[in-house]
Order: structure tokens, then sequence, then C-alpha cells
């Protein structure tokens, strides 16, 4: 299943590398720097299937977890997304609130990008968002439906 995909790394080589393997696979890839470009990426796509994030980006806050704000805001905008986090530098803190407090659906070391692991953990996360989606859609189209015959009914 071909997915959406955006990568958010402020190392060039790291987006590429990634953007690489996962473009291979046929999957669209938008990769950017910063968390300002990916607010920007994420008004204009809502149908995105999975983030990968670092959690630590060079110009963003005093916290180095400025990936784990955007996942927050991922979250609060795009319900379907998926959100894999990837750091060199992790922490079990980090981790456990990527985890606990944002719903993060996977977190790896940078190390193991090219793992089945991880390939296995990308494919899972692309199919969950796709059929969640899919699923809240015909939930919709069965809502408007059942408001059609209870009005006709009214009639």
């Amino acid at each position: 299943m071909r997915g959406k995909v955006l990568i958010v790394d402020d190392y060039a080589d790291w987006r590429g590398l990634l953007s690489g393997l996962l473009e291979r696979q046929g999957h669209l890839v938008q990769a950017v720097a910063t968390k300002a470009e990916a607010l920007a990426y994420m008004d204009e796509n809502k149908d995105l299937d999975l983030a990968v994030l670092d959690i630590r980006l060079v110009d963003g806050d005093d916290s180095n977890e400025d990936g784990v704000h955007l996942l927050a805001e991922i979250r609060k905008r795009l319900s379907f997304t998926r959100v894999i986090m990837v750091t060199g530098y992790g922490t079990m803190e980090t981790q456990r609130k990527a985890f606990k407090q944002y719903q993060a659906f996977d977190f790896f070391s940078k190390a193991q990008f090219d793992s089945e692991e991880f390939k296995k953990a990308f494919q899972e996360a692309i199919e969950q968002a796709a059929r969640d989606r899919q699923f809240f859609k015909d939930k919709e189209i069965a809502r408007g439906q059942q408001y059609q015959t209870w009005q006709r009914k009214k009639c």
C-alpha cells in the first residue's frame, strides 16, 4: 500500500536517505527541515498517512524536543495520521512522553531505519491510518444515509 509520508529532520543527509528508501517503496514523500515547514505542509495535506519526526530539531526550542511538540500539533490537527519518532539521542523519558502523552505510533533510533522492524512498523502505520480514515468516511456516509431515510419517513 502506498502512503503519503512527511519526514521532518534538520539533517539533510538523513532526510535524503530516508526519503530515497521510502520513495523506492512507492510512497509519496515530502521531507522538510523545520517545524514551521512541517506545519505549512500539514495545512495543505489533510490526508497525510504518516509523519516521521526527529525529536531534536536544531532550530527548535531550548528543550531540544521540538519534534515532540510537533507530534502534539499533529495529534490536534490530523487525527488519522500516525507518527513514528526517530532520534540519535533518545532518552527513555522522551520516549515515554511521546507514547503516553501524545500517542506516537512507534519510536526508533536513527541507526534502526533500515531494519526490518522499522520497515514493518512503517507499513503498519500507513495501513492503520488508511483503514481508520476509510472507516470514518464509511461511517459518515452511513450517518448521512440514515438521516435521509429519517427525513423521508418524517414527511
